[in-house]
């Protein structure tokens, strides 16, 4: 078979090697451009080629070339483009994995630290519950030796009784038991005083139940603080800013400001410059003199003309002192009680997660956590109110 085909190949080829026409036996000399295909001088004059446009091979060849040239360049900047995609996609997943990665080890760390948290908060409460189990127990044991003790006397004072009522009227008379009823009489309120467990050991526990919902504070403290400078157009005239928009104080005296729709113009607030739209961040307000102050923070929609009300209903999450009384700012608002006044107070904010807490900086011990909101999508703002006498200062 391989010799045949040789044989049909020599047959088709001329003396100088160049193709024949298999019909005439003829070199193909001529390129039909109807049909596409080489064609020989008889077949031009043929019914087949007689009207076809036909062109010398070589020029057919060489468009041809020029064309598949064309085709070849194209086909490779096409491959190099998809090389180039390729190798940028391969990038991307790199960087997409790298990122994965990251988040996944900040999850592993911060449910680790989670679960660090948990573990302790569970410890202080058992540990708090065995000493509420063994104070309930004591003052049980204390109320029930009393009661034997009351129940014992009464048994002897009723046997004393029944002795005397035994007697000749005569010595009955004689020695009367007022003493003893004027006894019973004395210890009969006591007696019927019901035994009640310690409340202040049940309010304690419902305070720290309450604190252990709060963000844990290993989190918020790993937290690098956000550095924030104060916005000079929102503060009221009273107010006076230091040039570095870092420290602000009450004035006596009210400062020669324009007014514009940002500025506060009855309540002595000031805003942060810098607001919020999403994500986590903590800093700190270096708290100073005075006893009327309120630190937290406002929608950017708060109302800044005439008295407004701090509290969640206006768009206002704080803390503050009045006098000697620390409050959250509720409606109703909530007392706080402080070991210690604080002198640094960490504000942490969870956009997503609409949450807002307070910590005295310091000793990193939590003051009050805002139950979950939800901010519809608008930028929070750190909020300042000063009364007389006091000032603030944002750090770092």
């Amino acid at each position: 078979m391989r010799g045949n085909r040789l044989l049909l190949d020599s047959r088709l080829r001329g003396a100088g090697g160049e193709r024949l026409c298999e019909k005439h036996q003829e070199a193909l000399k001529l390129f039909c451009e109807e049909d596409q295909t080489p064609i020989c001088l008889v077949c031009r004059e043929s019914q087949a080629h007689r009207v076809h446009t036909v062109v010398p091979i070589e020029e057919a060849a060489e468009e041809h070339k020029v064309g598949g040239l064309r085709a070849w360049r194209i086909l490779k900047d096409r491959r190099e483009k998809l090389l180039g995609l390729k190798m940028a996609e391969e990038g991307k997943s790199r960087d997409f994995l790298e990122q994965v990665e990251t988040e996944r080890q900040k999850v592993v760390s911060e449910v680790k630290a989670l679960h660090q948290f948990v573990e302790g908060q569970e410890r202080l409460l058992l540990d708090r519950l065995a000493k509420l189990d063994q104070e309930i127990l004591r003052r049980q044991e204390e109320t029930i030796s009393k009661l034997l003790e009351e129940i014992s006397s009464i048994g002897e004072q009723i046997h004393e009784l029944e002795e005397k009522c035994q007697q000749p009227a005569c010595e009955f008379l004689q020695v009367r038991p007022q003493a003893p009823l004027k006894t019973v009489a004395e210890t009969s309120p006591e007696l019927e005083e019901k035994p009640t467990g310690p409340p202040q050991k049940n309010l304690a526990l419902k305070e720290m139940l309450m604190k252990f919902q709060v963000v844990p504070e290993t989190l918020i403290f790993s937290l690098p603080p956000v550095s924030l400078t104060l916005d000079p157009e929102t503060a009221h005239p009273r107010l006076l800013l230091s040039e570095d928009r870092k420290r602000v104080r009450w004035e006596d005296t009210r400062q020669p400001v324009p007014d514009n729709p940002k500025r506060f113009d009855s309540s002595r607030c000031v805003l942060g410059r810098e607001g919020f739209s999403a994500g986590r961040h903590y800093w700190e307000v270096e708290v100073g003199d005075g006893e009327a102050w309120a630190v937290g923070v406002a929608k950017e929609s708060v109302r800044r003309k005439g008295r407004i009300s701090v509290n969640p209903k206006m768009g206002i999450w704080a803390v503050g002192q009045c006098g000697s009384q620390y409050q959250a700012l509720t409606s109703p608002t909530i007392p706080i009680s402080l070991l210690a006044a604080p002198k640094v107070i960490g504000i942490y904010l969870d956009y997503e997660a609409g949450r807002v807490a307070f910590f005295d900086s310091k000793n990193e011990a939590p003051i009050f956590t805002y139950p979950p909101t939800s901010f519809a999508g608008e930028k929070i703002l750190p909020l300042l109110c000063l009364g007389r006498g006091c000032q603030f200062t944002l750090s770092p």
